[in-house]
């Protein structure tokens, strides 16, 4: 889906990390660009993983009776290796 982003504003893309902790409320994506040979575009990629025997889960806050946890705890290395080896869409 194209993205068209708010003039002066920032698009940010989160990550697996941030569909877990959030409990998929806010949901990774799939990052793909497109050139656009009218206008220039800036783009500044910053990639944050915990450490590989890290546990992770949602986060307290982001679960409740309404919203159980879709997630259990797993361990950030496995689940990293598993999806980055995967055809997960």
């Amino acid at each position: 889906m194209r993205v068209r982003p708010v003039p002066d504003s920032y698009v940010i893309n989160v990550g697996d990390i941030i569909q877990v902790w959030s409990n998929d409320r806010y949901e990774s994506a799939e990052h793909r660009v497109s050139v656009n040979s009218q206008k220039e575009r800036f783009s500044m990629p910053y990639f944050f993983n915990p450490g590989s025997d890290a546990m992770v889960e949602p986060l307290e806050e982001m679960v409740s009776d309404e919203r159980p946890a879709r997630y259990d705890a797993d361990n950030w290395g496995n689940f990293f290796s598993t999806r980055k080896n995967s055809n997960f869409r």
